[in-house]
This record gives C-alpha cells, sequence and structure tokens, in this order.
C-alpha cells in the first residue's frame, strides 16, 4: 500500500497516469510458477497477410509496416467505421496437427516501434477438429498480446481451454492504427521463437472448482460487521485454519473448515464472520496461505480501488493529452447538422476500442459526482481530483447538446486519426432526437445538481437546461411513446418499457426536488402506476413450494422477463424507487409502493444462493418461451442469427429449473457480448438501494459481495481490476495499452453452458476493458459509503 500512495505522489494527483506494476499480474506469476516438461520449436516458413512487409531474413518472422495508409482495405468498410488502416501479419499452415498434449504457447518478441501507441499483436489460431475455432462469433482462439516496446520479452499463453485437436492454421498480426499526434510512425516487430510446451502447473479457465492449492477469498478485505469466509476446495474439510496478524504474525481467530454443497459443487468454507477488529491479517490452512487482506470499514477497504479507478478514467480521455499514452485525439470526429460540423471528441473513451458513447461518459460523470459528495469530508484531496474529472465529463455532456432533443449520441472509431477535418480517416458521429436518451441524462444531470454545494457554479449552469430537456424528452415521448433508437450500436437500444418507465419516473421526481412544481410529482405518480403493472404480484409458485414475486418484466404483459446481458441498468428499477417513496402522496399508492420495494429485495436475496459460496448474484429468472417473443429478443441479442433461438433453450436449461417452465440462469443468456460485470454491479447498486430502504443490511451485504467476487473471490482467484488485489490479468486494451484500475467487460461462460469460463485469451467482449464499469464502481461505492455514514449517526 505504501507504494501504491508514492506511485500516487508522483502523479501529482492523477495528473499522469499511475505506475503500471505487472509483479503480480496472472501472467508474471504464471511465469514464475511454470513448471516445463516438454518444449517444442514451431519452425518451418511463415506466408504474409494482409498489408506492409514480411521482412525475408534470419528472424522467424519480421513485421514492418507504417502507422497509416491513405485508403482503407478493398474489403473493409470504406466509411472507417470501427476499422484501422488495415491489418498486417503472417501465417503458419498446419496439416490438421493434434496440440492436445501441449498447454502453453511461448513467444520470444521484440518490439522496436516507432510513435506507435500501444504496440500490439494478436496470436490466432484455427482448429478444424471436433470444436471449431474460431467460433461463430470470431471470439474464441484470438489472444491480443500488449508488447513491451524497445524491448525483447517472452510472453506465455494457456492453450488449456483451446479446442485444438486438428490445428490447421496459426497468424500473427497487428492493425495500423495511427500514430502519436500523427507523427512519422513505423511499426517493426520481430518474433525471434515461438514454441509449444507442456506446462505442470495448472490453470483454472472454466467451471466453479478451483485448484487444490488455491484459495478463493476478498482481496480488497472484509467489512468488520458482514459475512467473512474464505472458499477452498474439499480436500480441506475438517482442517484447522487461522486468522493470522499481519502485524506481529499472532493468531486471532481460529477454526475449522466446514462441508458446503449446495448449489455449485463440494467446498470447504472457513468462516470468521464474528471476528470485527480491524487490521491487517492473513489466511493460512497447513502451507497454504492468502496475501494480506484487511478488515475494516468502507471507506478504508475500497480508497485505492477509488484512485486506481479514477486512474481508468482519466486514461481514457478523449480530446485530451494523457502524458505516456496519447496527445490530443479525435478532433477529426464529428456530425453534420443544420448546415454545421460539431467536432464529437470529449469525455471518455468507451472501452478498448477508441468508440465514444454520449450515454457511457454521462453514467460516468454521474458516478464521479455521486462518489464525491459521499468523500467531500474525510478525503479532500480525492474530493477535488474527482470534481475536476468529472467537470471534464459534464463538458462533453454540454458539447453534445445541439437542442430541440437533438443530441451528439456516439460514433465507432479504433484508430488514432490524424485530427485534420477533411482528410480520408475522418470519422462521422452519429445525431439523434431520443427521448429515452433525453429524460436519463436529464436525471443525470438532476442528480449531479443536487449532489453539489449549494455555493457551486455548475449548479446554475446545470441548472439552466434541465426543465428544457426536459420538455424535449416529453416531447418527443408524446410523439411516440417507448420507441428505441434506430440504431443498434446505441448503448440505451435495449431499453424495454418498465425501464424507459422507471427513468421518467427518477427523473421527473429529481426534478419535483429541485423546482417544487406538481406536474413532475403528478408524472411520477401516474408513471409509478404503469410501472408497479409491469411487476410480478401474484407470485409463481415453485418446486419448494415459496412464491417468487418482485422481479419486473419488459412490459405489462409479463411475457418476457427483464434482462441484462452486456448494457445494465438494473438499477434504475431501484433509483425511481428510492426517489419516488420521497415524494408521492397517495397513501395508496404509498403502500404498494411499499410492498413493491420489499418483494424486489427479496428477490434479490433469493438470486444469492445459486451460485453460493461464491457472492456472485445470480443474473435472474428466465420464462422457457421467452425467445418466441421476436421484438425483444432482437433489441437484446445483437449480431446473431437463428440459431440464437435454439442456443436459448440450450443455455435455459443448463440453467437451474426452479418451477415449470421457469428457470434461473446464473449468468445471462448472450451470444456475442458476454461478460457480467457491468451486471453485477448494477444489480449490486440496486441491493445497496433497497437495503437502506428496507433497513436491510443483508441486502447491503450483497451489494459489497459483488465487489468480492470481482477482487478475488471466485473460482479463478483473480481480480478483475488490474493493479488492485493480486492475481489481476492482462486484459483486451490494443489503443492505449495496459491502464491501472482498467476492468473487463467480465466473466463469461462458455458456449451454452452455465458455469464461468475465464480463459488467458485476450480478446473483445469478455477481456475487453470498459470506462462504464468505473462509473458504476464509483456508483455502488458511494452508496455503501453513504449507508456507512448513515448507520453511525443513527448508531
Amino acid at each position: 500500500m505504501k507504494k501504491f500512495y508514492q506511485d500516487l505522489l508522483a502523479t501529482n494527483s492523477l495528473h499522469k497516469p499511475l505506475t503500471v506494476h505487472k509483479e503480480e499480474s496472472f501472467e508474471s506469476e504464471g511465469l514464475k510458477k511454470e513448471k516445463i516438461i516438454q518444449q517444442v520449436p514451431i519452425l518451418g516458413e511463415w506466408e504474409q497477410i494482409g498489408r506492409g512487409k514480411l521482412v525475408k531474413d534470419d528472424a522467424l518472422i519480421h513485421l514492418k509496416s507504417p502507422a497509416r495508409f491513405e485508403t482503407y482495405p478493398a474489403d473493409w468498410p470504406q466509411d472507417g467505421d470501427y476499422t484501422s488502416f488495415g491489418m498486417i501479419g503472417a501465417k503458419r499452415i498446419f496439416a490438421n496437427e493434434n496440440w492436445e498434449s501441449f498447454n502453453q504457447l511461448k513467444l520470444v518478441v521484440t518490439s522496436n516501434c516507432k510513435n506507435i501507441i500501444n504496440p500490439a499483436i494478436t496470436i490466432s489460431f484455427t482448429n478444424d477438429g471436433k470444436i471449431k475455432v474460431p467460433d461463430k462469433y470470431d471470439r474464441e482462439g484470438h489472444h491480443v498480446i500488449n508488447l513491451e516496446n524497445k524491448k525483447t520479452q517472452e510472453y506465455r499463453l494457456n492453450l488449456s481451454n483451446l479446442s485444438r485437436d486438428a490445428i490447421s492454421k496459426l497468424e500473427i498480426t497487428f492493425n495500423a492504427n495511427g500514430s502519436y499526434m500523427n507523427l512519422p510512425a513505423e511499426w517493426d516487430i520481430v518474433v525471434e521463437q515461438i514454441f509449444l510446451e507442456t506446462n505442470q502447473e495448472k490453470t483454472n479457465v472454466k467451471g466453479w472448482q478451483f485448484l487444490e492449492n488455491d484459495l478463493s477469498y476478498s482481496h480488497i478485505g472484509y467489512p468488520k460487521e458482514s459475512t467473512k469466509t474464505v472458499i477452498a476446495h474439499n480436500k480441506h474439510i475438517g482442517e484447522k485454519f487461522r486468522l493470522v496478524s499481519k502485524e506481529n504474525s499472532e493468531n486471532v481467530y481460529e477454526g475449522t473448515f466446514k462441508k458446503f454443497d449446495k448449489t455449485v459443487g463440494a467446498y470447504a468454507i472457513a468462516d470468521f464472520s464474528d471476528y470485527e477488529i480491524s487490521g491487517e491479517y492473513y489466511f493460512q490452512v497447513g502451507d497454504l496461505k492468502t496475501k494480506s487482506f484487511k478488515i475494516a470499514d468502507y471507506k478504508n477497504l475500497l480508497k485505492s480501488s477509488l484512485w486506481k479507478s479514477l486512474n481508468f478514467v482519466f486514461c481514457e480521455r478523449c480530446g485530451c493529452p494523457v502524458s505516456g499514452i496519447h496527445g490530443t485525439c479525435h478532433q477529426d470526429v464529428y456530425a453534420e447538422f443544420n448546415d454545421r460540423k460539431i467536432i464529437f471528441n470529449g469525455g471518455w473513451h468507451d472501452a478498448g476500442d477508441l468508440s465514444q458513447q454520449l450515454v457511457q461518459s454521462a453514467e460516468v460523470t454521474l458516478g464521479i459526482f455521486e462518489l464525491a459528495e459521499k468523500v467531500k469530508n474525510s478525503d479532500p484531496v480525492l474530493y477535488a481530483r474527482l470534481l475536476e474529472e468529472g467537470e471534464w465529463g459534464l463538458d462533453f455532456i454540454f458539447k453534445t447538446r445541439l437542442g430541440n432533443g437533438y443530441r451528439l449520441t456516439s460514433a465507432g472509431v479504433s484508430r488514432w486519426t490524424d485530427n485534420q477535418i477533411g482528410s480520408m480517416d475522418d470519422a462521422k458521429a452519429r445525431v439523434h432526437n431520443s427521448s429515452y436518451d433525453n429524460f436519463l441524462i436529464t436525471g443525470i444531470l438532476a442528480k449531479i445538481y443536487l449532489s453539489l454545494s449549494e455555493e457551486s457554479d455548475l449548479r446554475e449552469k446545470i441548472a439552466s437546461i434541465l426543465e428544457i430537456d426536459y420538455q424535449d424528452a416529453l416531447t418527443e415521448f408524446k410523439k411516440a411513446p417507448f420507441v428505441h433508437e434506430p440504431i443498434s450500436w446505441e448503448h440505451t437500444y435495449s431499453t424495454s418499457k418498465s425501464t424507459y418507465l422507471a427513468t421518467m419516473i427518477w427523473t421527473a421526481a429529481l426534478l419535483y426536488q429541485i423546482t417544487d412544481k406538481v406536474d413532475y410529482q403528478l408524472l411520477v405518480e401516474q408513471k409509478l402506476v404503469e410501472l408497479l403493472a409491469c411487476q410480478e404480484t401474484d407470485g409463481i409458485s415453485l418446486f419448494d413450494g415459496t412464491l417468487l414475486k418482485g422481479m419486473f418484466y419488459r412490459d405489462e404483459k409479463k411475457k418476457v422477463f427483464q434482462h441484462f446481458n452486456h448494457q445494465a441498468r438494473e438499477h434504475l428499477y431501484a433509483y425511481a424507487m428510492t426517489e419516488a417513496q420521497k415524494i408521492i402522496t397517495d397513501e395508496e399508492l404509498k403502500v404498494k409502493l411499499s410492498t413493491s420495494v420489499s418483494n424486489y429485495g427479496a428477490y434479490l436475496k433469493y438470486l444469492m444462493k445459486f451460485a453460493a459460496p461464491y457472492p456472485m448474484i445470480a443474473s435472474g429468472i428466465y420464462e422457457k418461451n421467452e425467445w418466441q417473443d421476436k421484438e425483444s429478443f432482437d433489441k437484446q441479442h445483437l449480431l446473431v442469427g437463428p440459431e440464437a433461438k435454439i442456443e436459448f433453450q440450450e443455455q435455459l436449461v443448463a440453467g437451474e429449473q426452479i418451477a415449470e417452465n421457469y428457470y434461473i440462469k446464473r449468468f445471462p443468456v448472450w451470444f456475442s457480448f458476454r461478460g457480467n460485470s457491468a451486471v453485477l454491479l448494477s444489480m449490486g447498486e440496486s441491493a445497496a438501494l433497497l437495503g437502506k430502504l428496507l433497513g436491510d443490511k443483508s441486502l447491503t451485504e450483497i451489494a459489497y459481495q459483488q465487489l468480492e467476487w470481482l477482487i478475488g473471490k471466485n473460482p479463478f482467484g483473480q481480480s478483475m481490476m488490474f493493479g488492485e488485489g493480486h492475481q489481476f490479468p492482462e486484459m483486451y486494451t490494443v489503443s492505449s495499452g495496459e491502464i491501472v484500475g482498467e476492468m473487463p467487460v467480465g466473466v463469461q461462460t462458455f458456449e451454452n453452458e452455465d458455469a464461468p469460463y475465464w480463459p488467458q485469451f485476450n480478446n473483445a467482449t469478455y477481456k475487453e476493458v470498459w470506462v462504464g464499469l468505473a462509473g458504476k464502481w464509483f456508483t455502488l461505492v458511494s452508496k455503501l459509503l453513504e449507508e456507512e455514514e448513515y448507520e453511525k449517526v443513527i448508531g
């Protein structure tokens, strides 16, 4: 921790990126532990593919290329949407070789690139055996390695997840995607050696059960008054464990591992929940022990993660130089509207690529300001830095507002452009008048307004447009109620009627609190009746004899449950409930809302048992015939073919049946877009809000437990935040390189299974970093900090 604060001091409070330390990464730890018993070099002739040049010299593979070309490849989109300037690479053909006796690939690579932002190569496998690679969604079999420039490095890739019974092709490629500030640049990559290896040191990549010599625990520690468990292999059942003080190496707690075999396998569970003394400890059973962790309050457990998440957000800035990563960028991404050209840079890059989404940046902005409000008194340095970054987000929201409901909304970009409008690499931004986006963004601005101190000059700026933008949203809504954007790439495309209603309620309730105008209160009461009609109130009779209620459907027809499988806004239901209960006056409606909140909270608690003993909340309930509703299916699942409806049914039965025609899915039904980090954080925020409304600490604990899952307490023992905890994997950060605080889209499943799948392979979407997750981390932590302060006041 001392090293972290030294790094933070060196950045002048995050005005340049935190230093990336890879010593505790999954990859570095793996290299230290490996036990190679077989090694075979991959030799032979390699053929050039794509653009650039395959240099014929003594190297196995030597690739050179300029950083950009003045045309796009002929068979690529000529409008430049989500494209680079071309792919450069080499391939090696094999006669359907069986590589199953090998479980690791090792490369020795030298990068001598000039003015290239993050030199990276992609390794791609083709398997023509029983299971085809790549898969139909082109996700399996691709791995991106961020290279150390001006160095020769050894890189390893775990192949244990890869179907490799008939390998027919291996490719090494990279994309020419521009240069630092369009300066003269060149790619120069030399692959010195490639080996197939057999490594005796095993790694878990799929399933709930982890390896015998691993322990699954919360790297970020445990709140004092909470459930505190460590999960171990079932061979440890009955063995003694110790909790040891890091300060003096004394045992502070001893216990015995108990058996747990209720859901996803048999495990040994060590429970030390009744130990509530703050401090730093490690856990030990026999010769196995964890690294140190804290028992403390939320503020002290989560502080370093907040700085690291903020570092990730800062490093994703678009249009602003970020020292060591990129200069001013994307000044030639623009839209044409009413005979004007409006530049669409600002905010933060969306993910591992360089695309931009207004809604995403707006939601991150909200998270920053909400967190700032909660740390204002306890951490003035973090508070000031959060306000500064939040203003960068507000600037983008204001900048993209075109009037009369129109906004610049998104752009698909995956290259560093030349910043000069009129050249071939310009990118076009989209413009929409979306009533939903306007309701959502107005609600975000209203919430930010309420979070600011009364003396903040930002309040006046926000207040000047709140009611105007709300009326623009309402005007468009009355013309075409509940209509979504025509472009599937917009991040709110899958919005359901019930989520739409929740957003309207939340926004109108906030505006009533600001303006005291009764029209907003009346709309809240009207739309709340409609929203509650979308909730299960009678209850579904389960096999165990209980009634399950409280979950929301996509609309009042109650045919399709509300699911989130990539984009996740489950928290909007809790937002609506929280703000509505402050302002409604109808006594009958108050009673209905109170019952609704209670049922919704009970449903979230019910979902926790399906992945136990892990702290991951299940994604939710499904009805077996939902796939037959074409309209909702097509909105929820992008880039799929007709086979997706068959796969939907296969994924459903892989879950757990709880009643006739009803299943719980631990992971969502999904296809091309996989990864559940956003789903967990959004549901965690709902749990935190409902916990406060109901005075139910078990819901608050569910909220924190989603952070535990993400930072180590999962079947892989890995942290999903780079630089936080231990065993954090390198991720799909192809545009900007590894960043402290980055988080990936999340743990996925293999094909149609309902078990966690987390290979080392870096590819979109599951391993792609996503700036929206930092925003969700901020909002969830802010709710936990708020609850902690509330308990101190009433306690």
